[in-house]
């Protein structure tokens, strides 16, 4: 699914990276002991955002909240088939038949003995609960993750086992299991110190309408948001704390984030029965690197143990590196992800889907895949990935033909009226030339190069295409703004079916919400609901058949291709790489004794 709640899965733009100048900082460069110690050098391009999986909207923070806090069940990396994580094993389902819920699920799980917190309290039912009362609570910024939870109405903790607990929803949804086994769960004594939440009961919050009510005369709620929300709880070494086998130790700005094992950690030793307990490592190092060039020199001078998001062309020199084919392997297996061209349907420009798909027949996306990707990527048409058994492969690529682009502006009212080369068309009153601002994060090569070329061939048509450069944070502010024409980025996906609602739906459409490109359609409201409640399966995918058609129709993003991964993992470590983002797990890097020295 695009951007849900499973496993923290927040955005992942690809295109953008924060700026940052990169130094190696106090850390020992790779080689990765330090005497008996392991130690993981792992390589990020961005600033993760916040420490705080109910707050994350990073593939960035993911990567390491993913450490730091655990779910009921993960998915394993190889199998990519969901496997007990915090919980001792997947859930007892059953349906109801009777009852306040009926016509709904029960999902039944049971946490495994030996799990604590880092003060030695166990991990229960109660904490899923309060975590769920945090995630529910609309003062709490996690908006983008609450449309996943609509469909929960209680849980119940059993007073004879409280590691035992049932999660009740009222209706049948195509993602209630996994969503319900992605939440990693917060320790409420470290959250919570002061019980704000403890007398606001689940199903107070499970009522959207409810809970907006209660959260503008509750005072617990509205201080309990106020301190969750707050930078400290996200950043800062003492606040944060969680179920994982490493604990958070340091965060310099820019420069890298630290974890390290902790000792006698509850999970130690059950990695071969819970293959996703692994935890490896002694301390995990992650550098924050955002420039291309430094990342390379960093793998070359053996800085950085893992490393993905390759640029491809550097990607494939490397592949004829002799030193760094002695060090590093390379993998290159396929991804959960999409690039795409946002166009903001707000825009008085950018409103008619006809200008849309001109600018769609403006990108050559083939010549994108071969000059940018060495051919280490395939075309999509639409937000679903091709590897989905209901993807839809009948729709045919949109064609690279100024000529089309120009023959739709056309139809749309654009002409040259006064021969500079540039459209026109009076809107509201004013002579408007057909400009369009295209923001592009200013620390990737890809994104430079694709604008650039989009520039040119937009010309062809008559269109005017202004590059802005911009800050990876900036960039994906504006976005949330709906202050941009057009920019460049990417949405992850993971391997379960997927949910539209976020990026598509119209009550997404606020600052907080995915679909900001503003795209608001009935009929596709009406098919994302559908789809939402449809367990049949070949139903199912005949309403995803639908909605690739609309949205193919209406053309709110210019979509190009799915890339293959690219990574780098040095040769001191026995691990594999993995089509789940972000293709490699440092808790699952073991020491290699006969490594190349």
């Amino acid at each position: 699914m695009t951007r849900t709640y499973l496993s923290s899965l927040l955005v992942l733009s690809l295109f953008g990276f924060a700026l940052f100048t990169y130094s190696c900082g106090s850390e020992k460069p790779s080689g990765s002991t330090d005497g008996s110690e392991s130690v993981v050098y792992a390589r990020l391009p961005a600033e993760p955002d916040r420490l705080n999986p109910l707050l994350s909207t990073s593939t960035y923070g993911r990567v390491i909240n993913e450490q730091l806090f655990l779910s009921l069940l993960q998915f394993n990396p190889k199998t990519l088939v969901p496997e007990p994580q915090l919980a001792k094993a997947a859930p007892e389902v059953r349906n109801l038949e009777k009852g306040p819920y009926a016509g709904g699920v029960s999902y039944t799980y049971e946490i495994h003995e030996a799990a604590s917190w880092d003060n030695g309290s166990p991990i229960t039912g109660n904490d899923f609960v309060f975590t769920l009362k945090a995630l529910l609570n609309p003062k709490v910024a996690s908006a983008p993750f609450r449309p996943y939870f609509e469909f929960v109405e209680d849980v119940r903790v059993d007073t004879d086992n409280p590691k035992r607990f049932t999660v009740f929803v009222d209706k049948k949804y195509i993602l209630s299991e996994a969503v319900i086994n992605s939440v990693q769960i917060l320790p409420a004594y470290a959250y919570d110190p002061e019980g704000l939440m403890e007398g606001i009961q689940l199903t107070q919050l499970t009522n959207s309408e409810q809970a907006a009510a209660l959260a503008e005369e509750n005072e617990n709620l509205q201080a309990f948001a106020e301190a969750f929300n707050s930078p400290e709880m996200s950043r800062e070494k003492e606040r944060i704390t969680g179920s994982g086998a490493y604990r958070f130790e340091r965060w310099e700005t820019g420069q890298q984030v630290v974890l390290e094992k902790k000792e006698d950690w509850w999970g130690e030793g059950m990695a071969e029965e819970f293959s996703v307990l692994q935890a490896e490592p002694d301390k995990l190092v992650f550098k924050i690197i955002p420039d291309p060039t430094a990342s390379l020199a960093a793998l070359k001078d053996g800085q950085v143990d893992v490393m993905a998001q390759i640029d491809a062309q550097d990607f494939m020199d490397l592949q004829t590196n002799e030193m760094v084919q002695e060090q590093f392997n390379l993998h290159s297996p396929p991804s959960f992800i999409y690039y795409y061209v946002a166009m903001n349907n707000r825009d008085p420009k950018l409103a008619d889907k006809r200008v849309r798909r001109a600018m769609a027949h403006l990108v050559d996306v083939d010549e994108l895949i071969k000059t940018q990707f060495n051919g280490l990527a395939q075309r999509t048409i639409g937000p679903f990935h091709p590897t989905k058994p209901y993807y839809h492969d009948g729709l045919p690529p949109i064609e690279f033909s100024p000529d089309k682009a120009k023959a739709l502006l056309a139809e749309a009212g654009w002409e040259d009226t006064n021969g500079d080369g540039i459209l026109e068309k009076n809107i509201n009153g004013v002579n408007t030339p057909l400009e369009i601002n295209f923001k592009i994060s200013s620390a990737s090569k890809f994104a430079e190069k694709q604008a650039l070329l989009f520039q040119d061939k937009a010309r062809l048509a008559g269109v005017d295409v202004s590059l802005v450069p911009m800050e990876f944070t900036v960039l994906i502010q504006d976005a949330k703004n709906r202050d941009y024409e057009m920019y460049s980025s990417a949405w992850g996906q993971d391997p379960v079916v997927d949910d539209p609602k976020q990026l598509w739906h119209s009550e997404s459409d606020t600052p907080s919400g995915g679909n900001r490109v503003s795209f608001i359609n009935a009929r596709a409201d009406s098919l994302i609901e559908a789809i939402r409640v449809t367990l049949d399966e070949e139903a199912r995918n005949q309403l995803y058949l639908e909605f690739q058609e609309l949205i193919y129709e209406e053309q709110p993003y210019i979509f190009l291709f799915s890339p293959f991964q690219r990574i780098a993992i040095s040769k001191d470590f026995m691990v594999e790489a993995s089509a789940r983002r972000p293709g490699f797990f440092v808790n699952e890097f073991v020491k290699n004794d006969v490594a190349p020295q």
